[in-house]
């Protein structure tokens, strides 16, 4: 099974989780995490989740810490380290051959992940919309994508 990027985890409660463990020497408790995050420890789990798919932080037993790449990110800004992370995760990985192959509509790649095994939400009608979100919040988000909203079409930045 693929592990699939959490589609409730958005870009600024990311970095912020990533910059309040630094602030804690580099580790701390989930439970002080989500005191210090402000979060329910329900929403904190999609957030850790998200931080550890892009190799930002690691969990062991109940405890959090940041990688030498989350390191990286606090002290040089995030954009570029979390758009050459996502480029490593589902859903963007197969976005991104979905693109290359001429698959542009948000539509034309949900069609195309589903075929490969990549399901968002196991509501088959809620893929596109959750996708397109997931996409605008993260794929637009860190100019990894760039998005064509009259024709809710995708293309790759280049750089």
């Amino acid at each position: 099974m693929v592990d699939i990027f959490p589609h409730s985890a958005g870009v600024s409660h990311v970095r912020g989780i990533v910059r309040i463990i630094s602030q804690n020497e580099g580790a701390v408790s989930i439970s002080e995490l989500a005191e210090e995050a402000e979060e329910d420890v329900d929403d904190l789990l999609p957030l850790i989740d998200a931080c550890e798919l892009m190799g930002l932080a690691s969990v062991k037993d109940s405890e959090i810490r940041i990688t030498e790449k989350g390191a990286r990110m606090v002290k040089s800004g995030p954009f570029k380290i979390l758009r050459e992370s996502i480029r490593k995760v589902e859903p963007f990985r197969s976005t991104i051959a979905a693109i290359a192959k001429n698959k542009k509509t948000t539509e034309e790649i949900s069609d195309y992940l589903i075929s490969k095994g990549i399901v968002i939400d196991q509501m088959p009608e809620n893929n596109v919309q959750i996708l397109r979100k997931l996409l605008r919040n993260w794929g637009a988000g860190t100019r990894l994508l760039s998005y064509d909203e009259q024709n809710d079409s995708w293309s790759i930045r280049s750089y």
